[in-house]
C-alpha cells in the first residue's frame, strides 16, 4: 500500500488517462483497414506516432507518480494571463484561417503564444512563426496530398499578381 504523502493521485489520474488516449488512439489506428494506394506515407502514420507519443508520456507520468514517488516540489502559480492569451489567439486563428490561410494564421498563434509566455523579440517570433507553419503547409498539402486553407484573401493577391491555384 502506498503512503498517501507519497502517492499523488492528480499525477496517476492525468497518467492513466493519457496511457488510456493512446491506447485507445492505437487500437483505432491499427483495426481501420488499410486505404489501397500508392503513397509511400499512409493515412495512418500520424496517429500512430501520436499514440506511440501519448502511450511513453503516459507511461512516464505513472512512472513518476506511482513508482518513483519523488516528494512533492513547489511549482510555480499558473500564469492565467499567457493562458488567457493563447486561448484567444488560438480562438482569433479559427476565425481568421479560412481568409488568411494557414500559414499567416498559424504564424499568428506561434508569434502571440511566444509573447504571452514571455518571448519580447516580436519579429523573431514572426520569423519562425512564418517558417514552422510554411513547413507543415508544404508536408501536410504536397507531401501527403491533405489541403490546409490557403485562405481566400492570400488567394486573391496570388490571383492579382498573376500566379495560378
Amino acid at each position: 500500500m502506498l503512503k498517501s504523502a507519497n502517492f499523488r493521485i492528480g499525477e496517476t489520474i492525468l497518467g492513466l488517462a493519457t496511457l488510456s488516449l493512446g491506447l485507445f488512439i492505437a487500437i483505432e489506428t491499427w483495426m481501420t483497414p488499410p486505404i489501397a494506394a500508392q503513397a509511400v506515407i499512409g493515412p495512418g502514420l500520424f496517429p500512430a506516432l501520436i499514440a506511440g507519443g501519448l502511450i511513453l508520456v503516459g507511461a512516464q507520468l505513472l512512472y513518476e507518480a506511482v513508482i518513483h514517488r519523488l516528494e512533492a516540489e513547489e511549482y510555480p502559480e499558473l500564469d492565467w494571463r499567457a493562458v488567457i492569451i493563447v486561448a484567444a489567439a488560438f480562438a482569433s486563428q479559427l476565425v481568421i484561417l479560412e481568409r488568411l490561410g494557414w500559414i499567416i494564421s498559424g504564424a499568428f498563434l506561434f508569434a502571440v503564444s511566444a509573447m504571452a509566455f514571455g518571448s519580447r523579440t516580436y519579429v523573431w517570433n514572426i520569423v519562425i512563426g512564418v517558417m514552422l507553419s510554411s513547413i507543415t503547409y508544404v508536408v501536410f498539402d504536397y507531401g501527403l496530398d491533405l489541403d490546409l486553407p490557403t485562405g481566400s484573401l492570400v488567394e486573391d493577391v496570388i490571383i492579382v499578381f498573376g500566379g495560378t491555384l
